[in-house]
């Protein structure tokens, strides 16, 4: 087959064509030089720091061993139970006791709904309604704040009576203990 003059024309545009788009493809789409060596640097810092962290390994086990072991400490200052009711029941519970060691008379309790406190916490609170003189109630709220477990009183409103003679107080209180929540 023989090509005559004018298609030799064509065919050697059409090459030309060719390696001009091959050539400008190659050199946009083959990295610099330049390009490749801060790219090889910025790999060589990336493992540096990820060697640094590997060797750091060791120190971050030690330290989330304390974490757990802190985390253990601190849930023994949470309510027991495994629901709030649970949890609720357990505070009227101590709140009784601690009226009982000293001397106030509760006339009412009451279990508020639970609350989320914090991420993982419930705040379980409980309402109660007392007689007593001031002096009992100071020592009742000392109780509560020494008590094993973390109890707050998130509230607290005072009513004064006269009573023959002397002065009773019906002080009504909020105390809320917290409990770790699944």
């Amino acid at each position: 087959m023989k090509l005559s003059p004018r298609e030799k024309k064509i065919i050697a545009v059409g090459i030309v064509v060719v390696i001009a788009v091959a050539a400008y493809y190659a050199s946009t789409l083959l990295p610099s030089n330049a390009d490749l060596s801060r790219t090889v640097e910025l790999k060589k810092k990336m493992l540096l720091k990820q060697r640094e962290t590997l060797a750091r390994e060791e120190i971050y086990k030690a330290r989330l061993e304390q974490y757990k072991k802190q985390l253990e400490e601190d849930m023994k200052f949470l309510l027991p139970g495994n629901s709030a009711n649970v949890a609720g029941a357990e505070l009227q519970k101590i709140l009784t006791d601690l009226a009982a060691q000293n001397s106030v008379e509760i006339t009412q309790k009451n279990i508020l709904p639970p609350r989320k406190a914090e991420e993982g916490l419930q705040k379980i609170s409980v309402r109660i309604d007392m007689t007593c003189n001031p002096e009992q109630l100071v020592h009742y709220l000392a109780a509560i704040e020494n008590y094993e477990k973390f109890l707050t009183v998130d509230e607290l409103i005072v009513t004064g009576i006269r009573m023959q003679k002397r002065y009773d107080i019906r002080p009504s209180l909020t105390v809320s203990g917290y409990l770790a929540s699944k």
